[in-house]
């Protein structure tokens, strides 16, 4: 009997094919006018390029965008004093 093929755990960094790299060359040379076009081509509104704006100014990460987390503010809480 043939075993069922596992599927890589969620998040499980995928192995680099060769249009995977000649597809992150191409993004890497284009402009940010052109890549929001071409997220608008594919079906993404306002709300979404909003979002890919902040993941590229870096106030939001890919990580916190997956798991739909909103960035909190960094400040540590204040600590009581003793009575």
């Amino acid at each position: 009997m043939m075993r069922k093929p596992q599927k890589p755990p969620e998040g499980a960094k995928m192995k680099e094919t060769a249009d995977m790299v000649a597809w992150k060359k191409e993004f890497e040379r284009m402009k940010t006018e052109d890549h929001k076009a071409k997220l608008k081509e594919l079906g993404l509104d306002d709300d979404d390029l909003e979002e890919f704006e902040a993941m590229e100014k870096g106030e939001l990460s890919l990580e916190d965008e997956i798991s739909g987390v909103e960035k909190v503010s960094e400040e540590k809480p204040k600590k009581k004093g003793k009575k």
